[in-house]
């Protein structure tokens, strides 16, 4: 996607904290960007496919930027994209019916925060190929990831989790959770291996959680909740701030422990965790105060300690940017306030 400049000033804009109004902008802001990529890629097409092009093109010039979009309109960005850098007009062409099906049964927004699963439609095949491509996670014996629908009564139980979850995050942070509900269309709950989360901007404005499982994340739900679904909607937020200031300048260059997943990371993932792991951090010690059980406290010390090894790990590694400088200091300065 186009580089995006952000309608905020510096100091609005790099930092930690949350912000539902920087949200709102800076969803409003990739919309916009996504809206003229399309365009672009759709004027394209028109050249082989001119009336698929011109029926996706009306749906196109009807979408409301201020809007929450559906997570289906960046994987059709992507399809889009990639088949057309790839010479593949099967792609373009099935990307094309899609986005005029999205019009023609006005599916083309996520203002209200749905929980559901997955039905392999072609956003979850989408997040497959992102999570067993190059760059995606592996367990500690090289495995891919897999994935796969839960259950009715699963679903069910999930959501009245995850409503408890939210209703006590709108107790602790007010600010976060109104944040994550601007930037969050979906949440797909699914069983699977390897991973418990999982955001790509190839669906942005979805996340992927995995269902508890048995033993202390189902015992637990609360802390699981509170965890995951603060860590998957900061990323959402870091990509935002991302598309403003790539923070980090050496972001590939070599591939270092990880304060989260197992396997080595680049630094731009490294620095994703610190990002998320201080709102983890803020959240937990929250909770952790308004529910002083040793489980609690344990879930909040493991976030806080991974957070300073990501913290360590980019101090000495990462060369940053200005801004990736006050991103990553107001992270600091977050979690140090809650201790």
């Amino acid at each position: 996607m186009s580089t995006l400049v952000a309608p905020l000033g510096a100091e609005a804009l790099f930092r930690a904290q949350p912000d539902r109004v920087r949200a709102a902008r800076l969803r409003q802001s990739i919309n916009e960007v996504l809206v003229s990529d399309l365009r672009i890629y759709v004027a394209a097409a028109s050249q082989q496919l001119p009336h698929s092009a011109a029926a996706a093109s009306r749906v196109i010039d009807q979408l409301d930027v201020a809007r929450k979009l559906n997570p289906l309109l960046f994987t059709l960005h992507w399809q889009l994209n990639s088949g057309l850098l790839g010479q593949q007009p099967g792609t373009v062409s099935a990307a094309l019916g899609r986005l005029a099906q999205a019009g023609r049964e006005d599916d083309c927004y996520g203002d209200r925060f749905q929980v559901e699963t997955m039905s392999w439609d072609i956003v979850d095949a989408e997040a497959a190929n992102f999570f067993t491509g190059a760059d995606g996670p592996r367990s500690d014996r090289g495995e891919l990831v897999e994935v796969a629908p839960v259950s009715a009564d699963e679903l069910e139980t999930g959501r009245a989790w995850v409503v408890q979850a939210l209703t006590t995050l709108h107790e602790l942070d007010p600010d976060l959770h109104d944040e994550l509900h601007e930037l969050v269309a979906r949440l797909r709950l699914v069983h699977g291996s390897v991973i418990r989360g999982a955001t790509s901007s190839r669906c942005w404005g979805m996340n992927f959680l995995r269902f508890p499982g048995s033993g202390p994340e189902s015992a637990e739900p609360m802390n699981y909740f509170l965890d995951h679904l603060v860590h998957e909607s900061s990323h959402l937020m870091l990509h935002a701030i991302m598309s403003a200031d790539p923070l980090l300048q050496n972001p590939f260059e070599a591939r270092h422990s990880a304060p989260i997943r197992k396997d080595a990371r680049p630094l731009y993932g490294i620095y994703h965790a610190t990002f998320v792991l201080s709102r983890i951090s803020r959240v937990l010690s929250r909770h952790a105060k308004a529910d002083p059980r040793a489980v609690t406290k344990a879930v909040r010390d493991e976030a806080v300690a991974r957070f300073r090894k990501g913290y360590a790990t980019i101090r000495e590694h990462a060369e940053l940017t200005d801004a990736g400088e006050a991103v990553l200091a107001s992270c600091q300065e977050i979690v140090e306030a809650e201790l």
